[in-house]
């Protein structure tokens, strides 16, 4: 149902490619901008070990603050309501946590037969890195208000983490987890002027099939434990540019907010293989952008 609504989106903006023009802020036939920024995502959060009392050894909170890079590229039709748009973008994060404990437990976390490690320093390294591109069409109809346009995009999106543990000098485990975003975008915007500076305001419904991958491997075990689970998540985003020109160069600046349905954590019981379940996330940028 969700991806023949994307279809019927696809061709209603394929056929309504008569009169207008494709925003009101621009008339060059094609732009190219590049960002860089910040980015900030709030996952679930993992939990690895237990010490002599049964607490958790290392907790990361799965909050991320890192950096992001966007290359976007718009092609007008001149003088037709259409426009094609692409949007590729790259974000990495790290966090690390240590922990100084008399002993740690973390056999178990594979399923396999516990191993207590003595008294010493724990630490988890978390990485992610966030990576896709959206590519679809944008109908634009000029009103006294601005522009207010519609479209459909195509939409793939990776988020890769990883997260190792050590334990002293000895690396103890390192789990993957990859969640792959497939599916398509309805989008809703509105561009024109905002004390004189040229702005766009969008707003995208996501519809996805997710699949998150988990793989945890141990050097003090012979055995790797693999998991998969698929769900069907939404996203939702909305997303502010505004636009200054500073000696002919247009400079702009773009906070966005991208609220996750489904994002996998890592789920272990005492002496069980971890399990995946799902929960929300929420991501956040503020990218600085150059039109050339």
């Amino acid at each position: 149902m969700r991806l023949n609504f994307a279809i019927l989106l696809t061709a209603c903006a394929l056929i309504c490619r008569t009169g207008g023009a494709q925003t009101t802020i621009s008339d060059r036939p094609f732009d190219v901008t590049v960002g860089n920024g910040l980015w900030g995502v709030f996952l679930p959060d993992y939990e690895i070990g237990t010490d002599g009392e049964g607490e958790p050894v290392l907790t990361d909170n799965g909050d991320f603050l890192g950096y992001q890079g966007d290359l976007r590229l718009i092609r007008r039709f001149l003088h037709t309501r259409t426009s094609v748009e692409a949007r590729v973008f790259y974000g990495a994060a790290q966090t690390s946590e240590s922990n100084s404990v008399t002993s740690v437990d973390v056999g178990g976390d594979l399923g396999q037969t516990s191993i207590v490690l003595g008294e010493g320093i724990s630490h988890l390294q978390s990485d992610i890195d966030h990576y896709g591109y959206d590519l679809g069409l944008r109908d634009t109809w000029k009103t006294r208000f601005g522009g207010f346009s519609a479209g459909c995009l195509f939409s793939y999106m990776i988020f890769d983490q990883n997260y190792e543990i050590s334990h002293g000098t000895d690396q103890i485990l390192n789990e993957e987890l990859t969640s792959e975003f497939i599916g398509g975008k309805a989008t809703f915007g509105w561009d024109g002027y905002i004390r004189d500076c040229p702005s766009i305001l969008d707003l995208s419904i996501g519809f996805h099939q997710l699949r998150s991958d988990y793989l945890g491997r141990s050097p003090q075990f012979t055995t790797q434990s693999q998991e998969h689970l698929y769900a069907n998540p939404t996203t939702i985003e909305a997303a502010f540019t505004t636009f200054k020109s500073i000696r002919d160069v247009r400079i702009g600046t773009t906070f966005a907010v991208t609220h996750l349905g489904d994002m996998p954590q890592i789920i272990r019981g005492v002496g069980e293989t971890p399990t995946i379940r799902f929960d929300d996330g929420l991501m956040l940028r503020l990218m600085f952008e150059i039109l050339l």
